[in-house]
Parts: structure tokens; C-alpha cells; sequence
């Protein structure tokens, strides 16, 4: 870096300060600025200009001549901010003539806090031995890598095998996260597994049986553990292809400042005073970092350093994401003076920002907030002469009243004067910007909706979503009627009531099993997937079904685009999104209704982020990310606002740190904002920390009792420590407002039976705007039912296009109907005729090349699909290694088309049998057994409980029953259940792994060797320790059989050699 020289103690005193920036300071903002340098804590309320202060502090100690400008280390989160800092600061020192230097001077001091921690490991990482310059890894790739480690997963595992394989790797990354967040060790995890394990055993019992609460927490803490595992083989990948996220520098960075105390005092002398800005939002990790190289843990020559943080514990917002709102409170004991003292807090409470009117409101969302011990904000006040601004609320009937009338003020404050830009819609739940979106689209108004949450809801966005699910998934019921139904196929409802109980005749169908590998599956699983209603089947094979004869073109139509999307699956994923994007014609039908495409375009562009790091993306991973973003979307996607002159809608986490003249809070009802705590307590949710180990331990409640009424002192605890971060959302969102606040609220909410309550935020608001007079009570109370009831009421169906669009669309495709009556007409002198419709332009001329190059592409689709090469899955169920054994070439015609199995009685008695043996056994039914209505029991099925009951097993009990595994077996994961294990202490046996039989046909050993296998692996013993059996019900018959492992290897060989 090039050090410029300074001009001598050009600032002596605040007012040549302020005479040289040309700023009015406050005299609380000038006591920041000209503070001496030592630690200290700048407690700044929202809107009270802190960047400003920031800026003009570096302009008064380079000023005084205390440092120089490359002297000044200034962190803060998003490369946004430290753009904006750094300019602030050079266009500050600039403006006020302290310098004789370049433009530009100090902008290369400010940085992001994980830059920070990455340029650490850089420059020193080597005294370590830690890679300098690894990949670096964000946002979707990191739901990439996890989906990989799924997939590859060892196994076995008991506890999560129940979970949907879209929801494990957002598990794996959130209980990494928090562990990267607090830094936490693997070890430290399973020691603390061990400690509540050991404490939850000796809870009180009810009737001699553990307690339901309890129960949950010990399994909680069971599949902790497998996610723990899971973790550390996330890690490993990572290391293995040499990438990394921010947290991983972090903690290698504190690692390093540990470790090496000398690169803490190597920084204190390069750098003579540190900017810490938004450091409410700082991770335990992040603050002992900052302690290690500043505050001189442990080395005395590093107190009284000169650290300036900045912040507002009211605006702490990002806890779940592993902010520790106590850090900016425990500064001052954390950094202290060099004589020991704490550091010195000040305040900025003059806002800036709002008028009086609002910050009123502001002050009043946070009394709460003033009430909790050791929080220690401010109380915000306008500087004199501030405009007093405007505050409204009102009240409706419905949602969609209260959404019509947003949508109009909207209009009316833009026919007033107030650009579209300066309004903005913030909202607690994702869930909310769809309606709005519409609303304000129907009326013409430019909007915009930031993040890509928000999105998945828009008409144009969700039938592509549909379209992956159904790609991914055939079962996936609910997105094949959303199509069906959708306005490109537009099947009518008794169309669609058709194929649904086509769908259900399917699956229902009785049929004697065919060959040895069906009778098995129907004896030994659970549920057969022939026996799962799939809409897909119906539609694949409609049948006699009584459709309509258009509904029935629809329905063959609907499955051809389907099936050739279904061929497309292990695409690269952001080609297989431009493909049903194209597939789906979703454009050319907005451009055609006149309706833009751009947030289409988003939603690509969103999805071509989703950098291939491993290349081994999958559709399945990214499906997982939308499911997170759709559900936890506060801030997992850094998005920003365009500078497009349009309404942002986005939520309230996304707008932090954004100011507009015009802002509304819509559904201010209770149970949405303030929201219900949704993550849960830590000892039933197994992605979450234990908190004993977060760094922030003290100042977060900690379980005292580890029994059922200590879980709900706990979880009461926790409620009101919510509340605390909702009151802080709330906080937030009010001072986003400079001139205009509204507020509004329904009383019923499509479908609810009862009237929603108003939200207490609400209630506060509105204590204010009816003292204004600017209250409106548009509400009609008293009401004994809802008047948006869940039902819709009764309409057209399909509903009718609009006539202008329509036209359009018809005037398009008779266009290109003539188009290719000429091509046809002149098909031998294709040249002659495209010279003869006029010369072509340059970018005619690229657009047709490219026309080539993807015919010349889809020649070789077509050449490629006469191989009929087919590749072993990695992942086999043990009924598909049967298969494979018995019949290899079938078996692979049957991966090429996948077709459902019709089920038979005999393997709906068997899953019936599996789930009576579960309640007798007192286990809990998996959710998909549960149905809302039982089936009388067969005849048969009668005829298998009377045996067992009278047979040898009746007396037994079991370790366990359906057993889920999953196991290795060369680069294939074999999983399945196994249907009961016994200890049995005989013929030199220590377990028995038995398999029933509830009918008299032959069985394969080879399903045995598997189970045994699995087992002798999840217990660490010696598979000849184990036995294997077979148990015929009916005839209370046990029979032994030879099970060796090399029946596996000999089943893989068969389909490897064919």
C-alpha cells in the first residue's frame, strides 16, 4: 500500500470538525468522534447516522495526526456496507482536506468480517500448515455437497432413515453451522450427548414407562449423533476437494490467533484503531476472534487497545443464524482499558431518519425490549425542526380486503408525489408476498419482490417449481394436480376427480405376485410402492377412467411432456430449469398476456448460482435449497434490492439497514407477527446445538431440570426470549419509515374457524393512530362464521382466459401456421425464400447459427439414445438386490422405465401384520403408515395375529422391530428394514435376526445375509455372532439358514457380468 503524506494536525477542535465536513453533529455524536483512544462501545439507535459518526472519527484521528489512514481497520458484514464505508470514510477525509494524497485513500481498509478472517489464514496460515487458498464455498453449493454426503452415506442409521432425504442435508448444514457459529468440536457434541442421555435416564417415570417428552429428547439426542456423523463426513469432503466456507476460515482464523499470539500483536501494530460496525449481529466465533488480536487475551500489552464497536442490541435480528445479541453488551468487560476498566459506552439516540410520529412507535415496539434485563438500548428522539411524519393503521374484514386496500393507498401515495421506489411492503412471513405481489400486479404497479423466498409463490414461478418436484419425485400428488389444474392444461375438475380414482383402482388392484422377488416384497415391506396412490400412474395409464374426450388429449399430452422432462433428470440442474422453462412455453405466454418475464429470469438466474463446486450436483439438492429458502428464507439468500423504480416487497429480516419514505406492515395479526417460536428446544430438535456449549451460554436460557416439567420451564423460557427477538423484527421494521407508517390488520384469514386477534405491535400502533385520528376500523365485528371460507365458492372451471390475451395467442399461432405453409411450399429453396423475406442481420445470423448448434446437439441426444448401457444405482434397497440376482436383465429394463408394481392382498395382509406387530410392541407406526381411517381386519390377517400369539414369539420381546439401515458394500449403499431382532444367547449366537413370513411361498436367504450383515455392522460384533431365520406365522415353523455375506458379493457379480 502506497502511504500518502499528511498535512500536520490540521483539527484541533469539534468545530473545525464540523466547519470541514460541513455536517451538524450532535453533541452525542461528536463525543463519539473525538473520543479518546481507547476501547469503547457506541450503543447506536436505528436511523441515528453511525457511518456517518464512523467516517467522521477516522477524519478526526487523521486529522489530529493520532494515525494515519492505512492505520484504520474498519469491519462490517456485507460487501455492500464495507463498499459504503470505505467511501464514506475516503469521500470524508477528501471533503475535509486532511490529506495530500489520492482519491480513494483508505477504501482498501474496510472489509467484510469473514474477508477479515479469510485474509488471516491467507497471510498467516502457513505458521499452521492450513491451505491459503482454498475454494471457497456459499450459499446452494453447500446444499450440494451435503446432498452428496447423504447420498454416500455409510450408514447404518436408526434415527435418520424416517427423514425425508430432501430435509437431512438442511439438517447436516444447520447443526454445522451452529458448531462453526460457537466453536464447538465434534467431541465436545457427543460429550454433551452423553451428559443429557445420562440425565434424562433418571427422570421420573409415569407407570413405570418413560415419559413421552423424554422419550423424544433421548431419540433427539440419538439422531444427533447420526447427524453429528454425518457433519464430520461433510468436513472431510470439504477438505477433500479443497473448498471451504466462511466459517471454516473463521475458525480456523480463531485457531490461528490462539495459537500464534503473535499475529495478534503484529496486527496491533499495523493497525492503530479498529471499526467494529454492526457488532449486535456478531457470532461467537467472530467476537473471540476479535478478542484474541485486540483485546489482548492474555497478553496484557493488548488492553486498552483502541476498538470501537458499533451497534444497537434492539436491532440484534439474526439470532437463528448464530448472531450472539450479548456481544455488543459484554464489550466493555471483554475489551477493557489498559487499566483494567471496562470500556466506555456511549449513545447516539438522535435519529435522522423518521419523524417524531414514528419513532414514537419505534420506542413503544421496544419497551419490551427495555424491560429485560441488560439490554441497554436507546430511546430514539428527532433532531429539532424534524418533521413530525405520519403514522395510519387500519383494520378489515379479510386478508384480501386488507391486501385491495394496500394495493390502492400504494397507488394513491404514488399519484401524490412519492416515487414507486420509496415505497416498500415488509412482511414477517415469506407466505405473504405472493397475494401482494398479485395484487399490486393487477393494478399496473411496478414491483418487485427481493429474495428468492418470496418468488416460489408467484403464478409463473410455482408450476415450474411443480414441474422439478414431479421430475424428482412421481409420487409427488399434490404438484401433479397443481399442473393438471394450472392454466396450461386446465383439466377440469371432473376430469381431474376421474383420474383420481383411476389412480386409487391402480394402486388397489389385486394381483397375485409374479415371481419370487414380488412375493418376497409384498412378505417383507412395509409398503409396497405399487400400493401408494400415484395420480402420475393415472395419468400414464388412464384406462377406462370416464374422462372427457378433450380431458383425455390434456392427460395424453400432460404425460408426454412429462415422461421427455423425466428422460432430461441428470441434466446439469440449471440446464434441466432451462429446459422445463422452455418445455412449459412459460415466456412466451407471459409476453403474450403482456406480462414480463423478469421474474422468471430471477428465479433462473437464482438457480444458476447454484454453482456446480463437486460435480455431482442433483435435482434432489436443489429442491432441498428452495425448501429451506421457502422456509427459513430470512436471510439464507443475501439478496438486495434493485434500483428499478418499483415497490420492493420483501421481508422484515431482508430490510434491515434499507430506509424508504413509505412503508406498510400488513397482517399485523397475532400468531404471524409476533410469529410462534418454530425452531423448538435443542434437547427434541437434533440439528440444534446443545446450549450449554454456544458461545453465548450465559445469556441464553439453559435447561436447569432434565425432566418433563424442567422441558417445560425450558420451552416457557424460550417463548419469552422469542418474544424478545419478534419485538426486535418489530423495532426494525417501524424505523424503516422516513415520512409514512401504516399499519393494518384482518380479523378472518381465509379458512380459519375462528377470528384472528390483533397483534399486540398492532394494538400499540394503533393506541397512537386513534389519538391522531388516522385510525380506520373498516371491521365488521360480532361475525358467527368466516366470510372467506375455506371452500371457494363456486365458479367456471377451467376459469376463462382474458379475451385480449386469448386473441393475442390465437393472432401468434396463425403466424406461425403461414410461416410454415411458406416453408412447406418452398422446402427446395429454403435460401432463395429467406433472401426474398429480407436480408438478415447480424443478429438474425447468430440467432440461426445457434439454431445449428442445437440441432447439431439434438442429433447427438438421439444417436446416444440408441445406448442402452445401463448403470447400477449406487443406492439399493435389499428387495432391488433380489431382483438384480434373479433377473439382471429385467432388472435393468426396469431402471431404463419405471413402472409401478400393482400390489396384491397378500402384500396389504402383510403390511398390515408389520403394523399390528408395532403396536403390540409398543412402537411407534411411521407417519405415512398412519391413515385418518382403519380397515376392518381380513380374514386372513385375523388368522396370522392368532397365530403368532399362540406361537413361540409371542413371549419374546424383541430389541428391535423394522430396524432401518443403511450399509456399505463396495461403492453401493444397500438400505432397508429389518423386521425384528432378538437377543439370543444360544448355539453360540448372540443375536437372531428374523424375518416373517406370513405366507407358505419360498424365501430367498439372500435378503437374510443382508439384514444379518447390516446388524453385525450397527453393533460392531462378528456376523457369525449372528443368526439368521426365517419365522413362518402360520405354521409357528423357525427355520435357520445359512447366510454368509458372500451371497451380497454373488448378487452384485450377476448384475455386474450381465
Amino acid at each position: 500500500m502506497t502511504i500518502h503524506p499528511i498535512r500536520p494536525h490540521l483539527l484541533s477542535t469539534p468545530d473545525q470538525l464540523v466547519d470541514a465536513l460541513e455536517i451538524p453533529f450532535s453533541d452525542e455524536q461528536l463525543t463519539a468522534i473525538t473520543a479518546p483512544l481507547e476501547p469503547a462501545v457506541i450503543i447506536a439507535g436505528a436511523g441515528s447516522g453511525k457511518t456517518t459518526v464512523m467516517a467522521a472519527r477516522v477524519v478526526w484521528l487523521v486529522g489530529t495526526g493520532q494515525v494515519k489512514p492505512e492505520e484504520v481497520l474498519g469491519l462490517t458484514f456485507t460487501r455492500k456496507a464495507a463498499a459504503e464505508l470505505a467511501h464514506r470514510v475516503a469521500s470524508a477525509l477528501d471533503r475535509a482536506g486532511v490529506l495530500t494524497g489520492r482519491d480513494g485513500e483508505g477504501a482498501e481498509l474496510v472489509m467484510t468480517y469473514d474477508s477479515f478472517a479469510a485474509r488471516l489464514v491467507s497471510e498467516f496460515g502457513l505458521r499452521l500448515g492450513i491451505d491459503r487458498d482454498p475454494v471457497m464455498l456459499t450459499g446452494a453449493s453447500r446444499f450440494r455437497l451435503a446432498s452428496r454426503v447423504v447420498a454416500n452415506a455409510p450408514g447404518p442409521f436408526r434415527s435418520i432413515s424416517r427423514l425425508s432425504h430432501h430435509s437431512i442435508p438442511e439438517r447436516i448444514l444447520a447443526l454445522d453451522s451452529e458448531m462453526q457459529s460457537h466453536l464447538v468440536s465434534s467431541e465436545q457434541v457427543l460429550a454433551e450427548c452423553d451428559r443429557a442421555e445420562s440425565r434424562f435416564a433418571q427422570a421420573p417415570l409415569y407407570r413405570g414407562k418413560t415419559m413421552a417428552d423424554v422419550a423424544k429428547a433421548l431419540d433427539a439426542t440419538a439422531e444427533r449423533r447420526e447427524l453429528l456423523d454425518l457433519v464430520d463426513q461433510y468436513q472431510e469432503l470439504k477438505r477433500r476437494l479443497g473448498v471451504v466456507e466462511f466459517a471454516d476460515q473463521l475458525r480456523e482464523a480463531v485457531r490461528l490467533a490462539r495459537q500464534v499470539p503473535s499475529i495478534g500483536r503484529e496486527l496491533r501494530q499495523r493497525f492503530k484503531v479498529v471499526l467494529l460496525d454492526e457488532y449486535q449481529d456478531t457470532s461467537a466465533a467472530q467476537a473471540s476472534l476479535l478478542r484474541e488480536l485486540f483485546s489482548g487475551a492474555g497478553e496484557p500489552d493488548g488492553h486498552g487497545f483502541p476498538v470501537t464497536a458499533v451497534g444497537d442490541p434492539y436491532q440484534a435480528i439474526y439470532g437463528w443464524r448464530g448472531a450472539a445479541a450479548g456481544n455488543i453488551l459484554d464489550f466493555p468487560q471483554h475489551f477493557r482499558r489498559a487499566d483494567g476498566r471496562p470500556a466506555e459506552r456511549q449513545t447516539l439516540s438522535i435519529n435522522r431518519r423518521s419523524g417524531q410520529r414514528i419513532l414514537d412507535v419505534g420506542n413503544a415496539l421496544a419497551a419490551g425490549l427495555r424491560a429485560a434485563p441488560g439490554e441497554a438500548g436507546v430511546s430514539l428522539v428527532a433532531p429539532p425542526g424534524a418533521s413530525a411524519a405520519a403514522v395510519a393503521s387500519a383494520t378489515f374484514d379479510t386478508f384480501r380486503d386488507e391486501v385491495d386496500w394496500l394495493a390502492e393507498t400504494v397507488i394513491a401515495r404514488n399519484a401524490a408525489g412519492v416515487a414507486w421506489a420509496e415505497q416498500a411492503v415488509l412482511v414477517r412471513r415469506n407466505a405473504l408476498l405472493a397475494p401482494l405481489f398479485e395484487a399490486l400486479r393487477l393494478r399496473d404497479v411496478p414491483v418487485e419482490i427481493v429474495g428468492l423466498g418470496g418468488l416460489l409463490g408467484l403464478p409463473e414461478v410455482a408450476p415450474l417449481v411443480a414441474t422439478l418436484r414431479v421430475i424428482d419425485d412421481v409420487t409427488a400428488n399434490p404438484d401433479v394436480a397443481a399442473l393438471l389444474t394450472g392454466p396450461r392444461w386446465a383439466l377440469g375438475l371432473g376430469d381431474l376427480e376421474a383420474l383420481g380414482a383411476r389412480a386409487r383402482r391402480l394402486a388397489a388392484a389385486s394381483a397375485g405376485p409374479r415371481g419370487l422377488t414380488e412375493a418376497l416384497e409384498h412378505a417383507v415391506t412395509q409398503a409396497d410402492p405399487g400400493e401408494v396412490v400415484c395420480l402420475l400412474d393415472a395419468v400414464a395409464d388412464p384406462g377406462d377412467a370416464a374422462l372427457t374426450d378433450e380431458g383425455r388429449r390434456r392427460v395424453r399430452a400432460f404425460h408426454a411432456e412429462i415422461s421427455m422432462l423425466r428422460r432430461h433428470a441428470a441434466e446439469p440442474v440449471a440446464d434441466l430449469v432451462t429446459r422445463v422453462v422452455s418445455t412449459l412455453g412459460l415466456e412466451a405466454e407471459l409476453l403474450a398476456g403482456g406480462r414480463q418475464t423478469s421474474q422468471v429470469a430471477r428465479f433462473v438466474a437464482e438457480v444458476a448460482s447454484y454453482v456446480d463446486v463437486d460435480g455431482d450436483g442433483t435435482l434432489s439438492g436443489l429442491l432441498a435449497y428452495l425448501d429451506a429458502e421457502e422456509d427459513f428464507g430470512e436471510g439464507l439468500l443475501q439478496a438486495v434490492p434493485t434500483e428499478a423504480d418499483s415497490v420492493k416487497l420483501m421481508t422484515v429480516h431482508r430490510a434491515k439497514g434499507l430506509e424508504w419514505d413509505t412503508v406498510y406492515l400488513p397482517s399485523l395479526v397475532d400468531k404471524v407477527f409476533p410469529s410462534e417460536a418454530r425452531s423448538g428446544v435443542w434437547p427434541t430438535r437434533a440439528m440444534t446445538l446443545p446450549a450449554p456449549l454456544r458461545g453465548d451460554a450465559s445469556s441464553v436460557p439453559q435447561l436447569r431440570d432434565y425432566t418433563k416439567a424442567g422441558l417445560a420451564e425450558y420451552r416457557d423460557a424460550l417463548k419469552a426470549d422469542h418474544r424478545l427477538s419478534e419485538d426486535r423484527l418489530a423495532y426494525v421494521a417501524a424505523t424503516r419509515a422516513k415520512e409514512v407508517l401504516i399499519v393494518s390488520s384482518h380479523i378472518w384469514t381465509p379458512g380459519n374457524v375462528r377470528p384472528r386477534r390483533e397483534s399486540p405491535y398492532f394494538a400499540v400502533i394503533k393506541e397512537v393512530t386513534q389519538a391522531l385520528g388516522t385510525h380506520i376500523d373498516a371491521a365488521t365485528r360480532g361475525a358467527d362464521h368466516n366470510p372467506a371460507p375455506a371452500e371457494p365458492v363456486r365458479a367456471l372451471w377451467p376459469a376463462s382466459f382474458d379475451e385480449h390475451v386469448t386473441a393475442a395467442r390465437r393472432d401468434g399461432a396463425q403466424l406461425v401456421w403461414q410461416a410454415a405453409d411458406v416453408l412447406a411450399a418452398r422446402a427446395q429453396e429454403p435460401d432463395e425464400w429467406a433472401w426474398e423475406s429480407g436480408t438478415l442481420s447480424a443478429e438474425d445470423a447468430a440467432l440461426i447459427e445457434s439454431w445449428d448448434e442445437s440441432a447439431e446437439h439434438l442429433t447427438q441426444l438421439i444417436s446416444r439414445r440408441h445406448d442402452r448401457t445401463v448403470e447400477l444405482p449406487e443406492g439399493l434397497s435389499a428387495t432391488a438386490l433380489m431382483a438384480l440376482h434373479n433377473d439382471p436383465d429385467q432388472f435393468a429394463t426396469s431402471l431404463l422405465r419405471r413402472m409401478p408394481r400393482q400390489p396384491s392382498l397378500a402384500a396389504r395382509v402383510g403390511s398390515r401384520f408389520h403394523e399390528w406387530l408395532q403396536d403390540r410392541f409398543g412402537l411407534p407406526a411411521e407417519l405415512e403408515e398412519q391413515s385418518a381411517e382403519g380397515s376392518p381386519d381380513s380374514e386372513e390377517l385375523v388368522r396370522l395375529v392368532r397365530a403368532f400369539e399362540a406361537g413361540q414369539f409371542a413371549h419374546r420381546t424383541p430389541i428391535g422391530v423394522e430396524v432401518p439401515f443403511l450399509m456399505n458394500w463396495g461403492p453401493h449403499v444397500l438400505r432397508g428394514r429389518i423386521d425384528a431382532v432378538y437377543a439370543w444367547p444360544h448355539d453360540g449366537l448372540e443375536y437372531l435376526v428374523v424375518d416373517w413370513k406370513t405366507s407358505t411361498r419360498a424365501a430367498d436367504p439372500l435378503q437374510l445375509a443382508v439384514y444379518r450383515q447390516a446388524w453385525a455392522e450397527a453393533r460392531g460384533v462378528d456376523p457369525s455372532r449372528v443368526g439368521a431365520a426365517f419365522y413362518h406365522v402360520l405354521t409357528d415353523h423357525l427355520r435357520f439358514v445359512d447366510a454368509p455375506a458372500s451371497l451380497i458379493g454373488t448378487a452384485f457379480a450377476a448384475g455386474l457380468s450381465s
